[in-house]
């Protein structure tokens, strides 16, 4: 019988969940877990399921409870088991240690802490991500939470952030900084006033000769605290500061002691996959596509593109489809970044070497060429099974030296669209949420039941959103941090075009600037011709209306508007009339290209953008008109 508690509260046993439905059995049962081996007394239990008042029946409704735990436990194990027994004043749940992902965390955390303290960084990044890697979501999530339980999951979630903290400087030290720019960034998303975290990114960023935005980093966080707290930053954080000002020799990764990077004596197979969202919702046409790809076949290594719009979710939905899949990937299951929409893309001679590296490769054997750390790559993993991840790709010529040559690969790749050819590849197109999923997917992050009470505003926000997972997400942000507010309220301030814009800015997504990036390879003429369309407000068009819009014949608009489409900025829908295509834009977009209304906005200070785009205007009319009209 095995426990979770680091997310979802479950029991199970042989393949059969045994987690009870009713709310206050669930209690009784989570807090007896919490406390196993130990006896927890009947007043402890009363003042958990009942905190204010509890009833005159208190303690036998109590012992109904605990009788009907009995019944559910003597069906899976028998009518001998013993695992809850009855003490004179409390009960006492006989689970054993390893039972329950809490104690493996904790034993796993510790350690970890032990090796770190050894100078042992590689021994202890393996057990500190086997740690974290038991949390699926916020500790008891589903379970309603008194006032034992409460304290149990401050301490479980205070740990779980001091494990992340310890299994970043693990990382730095063995040479992972690349890899941890993104994980990092994510973290002090949300947990923006945690300095450790926010000196881990600055190091890593450092050690990727990213020094200016290791320098933004600081002067974001400062000005945070200020604002929001009015403090300055912590010495350890100033200091670090001035180390990257003056080039401090002992950030380079080259100066960590020597065994904080080693060849693995008994290698670990990675498991590198980012954590899942704990929220994730619908999706179950794609996640059926997905899952059937991601079974291996033997017979040849199998490549999927999963493109669409920005924001649309094409890696939280292939994350979420790898996660369920990762257990036929026994041998290895490899994670790259290339940061395609970051401005300057990760060179793929590192992506190798960070691979080599993780699979027990020595740093001296690695050669500095590229095609012979490819040659190498293959040669290593030729005999396993595994899945590759590579996220926010753009081009072909990325990804075919990461291509694993054995039979028994999958390789999934996210990315806004890929240019170039990837033979024998399938391409899944993600479009945005229909609302039915985007309603659970916004009453998912809000919690509670605001959202089916309120459910016709729920759908309007959705509608308003073109059911986009990033701009629902920040939504529904928005409303979990004004919990007094009424969904409806929402509803009516993103009303219109400026209000939607102006509550996704207050939710610290801007969205301008993460859909700039989108159109970022575009030429100059499909850019302008995009803004015509938009600043039109018209939703849905054929090619004779766009033709009149953009002042051209329709064949070159025809060809237009096919590129566009094909870097997923306009949906092509066949119309019944069998002479062409009607093409549809996006909300958001039209939003965003939209004549700009003079309003005031007051800008709240954030630390960190979710997103963040690098571009430059282009000289050209276009480019400038371009510039003038989205940025």
């Amino acid at each position: 019988m095995y426990f979770r508690a680091l997310g979802t509260f479950e029991v199970s046993h042989e393949g059969r969940i045994l987690t009870p439905t009713a709310p206050k059995q669930r209690s009784v049962l989570a807090l007896l877990a919490m406390h196993r081996g130990g006896l927890v007394p009947i007043s402890s239990l009363i003042e958990e399921i009942w905190p204010s008042d509890p009833p005159a029946s208190a303690v036998t409704t109590l012992q109904t409870y605990v009788y009907q735990l009995r019944r559910v436990l003597a069906e899976a194990l028998g009518e001998s088991n013993d695992m809850l027994v009855t003490k004179p004043l409390g009960y006492v749940a006989n689970i054993a240690a390893d039972d329950i992902d809490v104690h493996r965390f904790d034993r796993l955390v510790e350690s970890g802490k032990k090796e770190l303290a050894a100078g042992n960084a590689q021994q202890a990044s393996e057990l500190l991500h086997q740690a974290n890697g038991l949390w699926s979501g916020k500790v008891l999530c589903d379970v309603h939470r008194g006032p034992l339980l409460e304290a149990h999951a401050a301490r479980l979630n205070e740990a779980g952030l001091r494990a992340l903290v310890m299994q970043a400087e693990a990382d730095l030290q063995i040479g992972r900084h690349h890899e941890l720019v993104g994980e990092l960034r994510g973290l002090v998303t949300k947990h923006p006033w945690h300095e450790g975290l926010y000196a881990k990114l600055i190091v890593a960023l450092y050690r990727c000769e990213r020094r200016s935005q290791a320098l933004e980093v600081y002067h974001e966080v400062r000005r945070g605290l200020a604002d929001e707290l009015g403090i300055d930053p912590s010495p350890n954080l100033r200091q670090l500061y001035q180390a990257v000002l003056g080039d401090a020799p002992w950030l380079r990764f080259d100066t960590a002691p020597k065994t904080a990077v080693v060849t693995r004596s008994a290698p670990v197979a990675p498991a590198q996959l980012p954590a899942d969202l704990a929220d994730f919702r619908g999706r179950e046409d794609e996640l059926a596509e997905l899952d059937r790809f991601l079974t291996p076949d033997g017979a040849s290594p199998r490549v999927l593109t999963v493109t669409g719009m920005p924001g649309v979710g094409k890696t939280a939905l292939a994350l979420h489809a790898a996660h369920a899949a990762r257990a036929r990937f026994p041998d290895a299951q490899l994670y790259a970044h290339l940061g395609a929409g970051a401005g300057r893309p990760v060179a793929t001679a590192e992506v190798l070497r960070g691979f080599l590296r993780d699979l027990g490769a020595a740093p001296e054997e690695l050669p500095s060429a590229q095609d012979e750390l490819a040659r190498m790559f293959r040669t290593r993993v030729s005999r396993m099974t595994g899945l590759l991840f590579i996220d926010d790709a753009r081009t072909a010529d990325q990804i075919r030296p990461l291509l694993p040559g054995g039979p028994h690969w999958t390789v999934l790749i996210t990315g806004r669209r890929l240019t170039g050819s990837l033979p024998g590849s399938h391409d899944l197109v993600v479009e945005p949420l229909r609302t039915e999923d985007g309603i659970a997917l916004l009453a998912g992050v809000i919690g509670g039941p605001a959202a089916l009470q309120e459910r016709p505003a729920v759908a309007d926000l959705v509608e308003r959103c073109g059911g986009l997972p990033i701009a629902l997400r920040a939504l529904g942000e928005r409303l979990a941090v004004n919990r007094h507010w009424p969904v409806r309220k929402l509803a009516l301030r993103a009303a219109d075009h400026g209000g939607l814009l102006a509550e996704l800015q207050e939710a610290d997504l801007d969205l301008r600037g993460y859909l700039h990036a989108g159109f970022d390879d575009l030429s100059p003429y499909d850019r302008g011709a995009l803004i015509a369309l938009g600043r039109a407000g018209v939703e849905r068009f054929d090619t004779a209306r766009a033709a009149e819009v953009l002042g051209v014949d329709a064949r070159a608009c025809e060809d237009t508007l096919d590129r566009l489409a094909a870097a997923h900025l306009l949906h092509a829908a066949p119309r019944r009339e069998p002479d062409g295509l009607q093409y549809v834009l996006h909300p958001l977009l039209r939003a965003v290209l939209a004549p700009a209304r003079p309003r005031t906005v007051r800008r709240p200070p954030h630390i960190l953008p979710v997103r963040r785009s690098n571009v430059t205007a282009h000289p050209t009319a276009a480019a400038a008109l371009y510039t003038r009209n989205v940025a």
